[in-house]
């Protein structure tokens, strides 16, 4: 090739790093909560500014500018590894970063200026681009790991590049026979590979990070679209869902439901505002999604009621789980003036099949009425009940 083709050969994938970074850039443009695309969008330009510069300068402006010019290969890998960890929710340990990369500009200056030994410069630089990399890897391995293939493709494809990163040199020399200022070459084996090598892992991890990014997009868009805004609670129709999917499965019957609604709640908003109501809901949701189990079922049906589905339990249980409720909020002073007191009103019935779930779910909501008519601040059920079903629990027939 003409020196010309060997520029546009070597620039290729600097350039395709430049526009990896835009695209990158963009996505974070629309998604500035994902702040991890900012850092692998700023560790893209970096290693394209590198790659640039350095594919066109020539061996001896290459060794006058190299501590520079490895600065900037450093701070791209750094970056990398901080995008890695704001993915992962971990640290970079910048000081223990800031000392590798150090040592490694040190070992670059050292074997240019004053020990010329080009290979030796190349082990110490890529070790200490390699330990950057790998730095939050660590504490990955130490919180649960994502079990999805996504996320473990991406982990394994990140520590392969940094195992790679040190082992490049050995192994284009291996496989080259390069002599020793040979890899310093901009045409040279060593160089081609490294070129080759970060544009492959650059496209590999922007399809990774964009597929993970779409996903948990996706994710997020299902959990709003099935979550109350307010308690995070589960909505009417996300809790139809999941509760036909639960009665479907035998092992977790007997199941009850249990509807819950708040006492005299307009006239909390009318008293105290509607901030001091939204208030109250909150810690509604809070004390019922901290006495139900997994897969049991919260949810905000609308204005001041709450339904729960309840796995493996009978009615007598239900209702003692009803009764620990009631307990809960009227001894909880922390939403409302002192004066008043926090209670709910439930009315508790069985379901067997998801065929059952409409006329179950208005059983237990014309049982809750039934509660409040009686005088509120008290549970209502259909059933047998055990002798201990405790107080403010009362049984009723199955039918008005």
């Amino acid at each position: 090739m003409s020196a010309a083709d060997d520029r546009i050969f070597l620039l290729a994938p600097s350039l395709a790093m430049l526009f990896l970074a835009g695209l990158l850039g963009i996505c974070w443009l629309n998604q500035r909560q994902q702040r991890f695309l900012l850092w692998l969008c700023s560790a893209y330009a970096l290693t394209a500014l590198y790659l640039g510069i350095r594919s066109l300068l020539s061996p001896e402006d290459l060794d006058h500018h190299a501590t520079g010019i490895g600065t900037l290969y450093l701070l791209g890998s750094w970056c990398l590894a901080r995008s890695f960890a704001e993915r992962r929710r971990v640290s970079t340990h910048p000081g223990l970063a800031l000392l590798i990369g150090l040592v490694a500009l040190a070992a670059l200056f050292y074997f240019t200026h004053i020990d010329q030994n080009f290979w030796d410069r190349l082990y110490s630089f890529n070790l200490g681009i390699a330990l950057i990399l790998l730095l939050p890897v660590s504490d990955v391995f130490k919180k649960p790991r994502a079990k999805d293939w996504l996320n473990q493709t991406l982990l394994w494809s990140y520590i392969t590049y940094a195992l790679f990163t040190m082992a490049r040199p050995l192994l284009v020399s291996l496989w080259g026979h390069t002599g020793l200022g040979g890899a310093m070459q901009p045409n040279s084996l060593y160089w081609a590979t490294t070129l080759m090598s970060v544009l492959f892992f650059a496209l590999l991890f922007t399809v990774l990070i964009c597929a993970v990014t779409m996903r948990d997009i996706v994710s997020q868009l299902r959990s709003e679209r099935d979550h109350d805004a307010l308690t995070k609670t589960l909505n009417r129709r996300a809790f139809n869902e999941a509760a036909r999917l639960r009665l479907a499965d035998q092992r977790l019957h007997p199941i009850a439901i249990l509807a819950g609604d708040i006492d005299h709640f307009k006239r909390i908003n009318d008293g105290w505002g509607h901030e001091r109501g939204d208030r109250v809901l909150q810690l509604v949701s809070a004390t019922l999604q901290r006495n139900v189990r997994s897969p049991d079922l919260v949810a905000r049906f609308g204005g001041e009621e709450f339904v729960l589905l309840l796995k493996c339990i009978d009615l007598a249980g239900a209702g003692r789980l009803a009764q620990r409720i009631r307990l809960e909020l009227g001894a909880d002073n922390t939403v409302l003036p002192h004066e008043a007191q926090l209670t709910m009103s439930f009315g508790i019935s069985a379901v067997k099949a998801s065929a059952q779930l409409d006329s179950a779910l208005k059983e237990a909501d014309r049982l809750m009425y039934s509660a409040k008519n009686a005088g509120r601040d008290r549970a209502h059920t259909a059933g047998v009940l055990y002798p201990d079903a405790g107080p403010g629990l009362q049984m009723l027939a199955a039918t008005p």
